[in-house]
């Protein structure tokens, strides 16, 4: 080959080469131009903003803060169980469910949504699931898993007070659980016209830990505390069933998650005694946080050792440090933990 056709070879590798590199990137940009949209309208820009794709290129005379940018959440699912039964019962009685549900339970938790800080997410019938949301710009007032344990409290001193008038009066009780789970991210959300549709992974998570396992209502006698856990032991009927590892008690009871326990240390310092009670021993871990009005209130959670379900019985498991969480509604035990910790920080003063 002559130096001029060696040199026209090379011209036309090169000049392929260059082509090739060309649709490479003429590919790349297709496709990464196809996944853009340029959105005009109200709606489409609501329904992309509120999913998190929505990207501004604002002139800088057009920036604004966000104030409203959602960075955390957390999620309370309160279980009402037996409405069924409540209602057939009242009807029974000629009484009205409605009037009997609204008077006596949803008119008095509606009134605390706002000390709290707490949005509905769907309240009807036998599910309640509020939101307590954190925004970017308000740094101040990340306590939104304190304030879930705190909605949980009074929501299940209210269904006390009412079920202790219910007993009086021959009138079915009410039962729940509340689960609380929290999530390092805001949630999105679907919109049904006008109406915003919550999608969270800790809706799901939060209605798993209101749950109670009916075989562990027979085991379990009635104690202190209204929350159990245990993980269910390898070939154990019910075992991975619907991803399920663990049996949960929970009747009136408020269990939280691994992630808000985190958190709530977090937004509250946290003090921790071990304290005995009836002959067993426990772990207590108490603070103070404000509610959305900015009074200080005690919290108190125990930390409980999960057991294991093996052979159709509870049983402990002593190779296990999993702790699980509840926060403490026993008007009885609450003071006698404060006390303790009083006396503790006293002698230590």
């Amino acid at each position: 080959m002559s130096k001029a056709d060696a040199a026209d070879a090379s011209k036309l590798m090169h000049e392929i080469s260059r082509y090739r590199q060309g649709l490479k990137y003429y590919r790349f940009a297709h496709r990464a131009f196809n996944r853009l949209a340029l959105l005009t309208s109200e709606e489409d820009l609501r329904l992309s903003k509120s999913a998190g794709t929505l990207y501004l290129m604002p002139t800088s005379t057009e920036i604004e803060q966000d104030d409203e940018r959602i960075c955390h959440h957390t999620i309370m699912k309160a279980d009402v169980r037996g409405s069924t039964t409540v209602t057939d019962e009242l009807q029974n009685k000629g009484l009205n469910p409605a009037s009997y549900f609204s008077t006596r339970f949803f008119n008095s938790i509606n009134k605390i949504l706002e000390t709290y800080g707490a949005h509905k997410v769907f309240i009807e019938g036998d599910a309640i699931i509020l939101s307590f949301l954190e925004y970017e710009q308000s740094p101040q007032e990340w306590f939104s898993v304190a304030r879930a344990c705190g909605y949980s409290r009074d929501m299940l001193k209210i269904v006390g007070s009412n079920n202790r008038y219910s007993t009086q009066m021959g009138l079915p009780l009410l039962e729940l659980g509340v689960g609380i789970c929290y999530s390092n991210a805001g949630p999105r959300y679907l919109y049904d016209e006008d109406k915003p549709i919550m999608i969270s992974r800790a809706i799901g998570d939060a209605d798993r830990m209101s749950g109670c396992s009916w075989i562990l209502r027979e085991a379990i006698e009635k104690s202190l505390f209204n929350i159990d856990v245990l993980r269910i032991a390898d070939g154990e009927s019910g075992k991975g069933e619907k991803g399920q590892h663990y049996m949960r008690y929970n009747v009136n009871g408020i269990l939280l998650d691994d992630a808000a326990f985190v958190k709530l240390k977090d937004e509250m310092p946290m003090k921790s005694v071990c304290m005995k009670l009836n002959g067993k021993q426990y772990l207590f871990h108490t603070g103070q946080y404000p509610d959305a009005s900015g009074r200080k209130k005690d919290l108190i959670i125990r930390e409980g050792k999960v057991g294991i379900w093996k052979d159709s019985q509870i049983q402990e498991d002593p190779d296990s440090n999993e702790p699980y969480y509840e926060v403490v509604v026993n008007r009885k035990v609450i003071p006698l933990v404060l006390e303790t910790i009083g006396a503790k920080q006293a002698a230590t003063a």
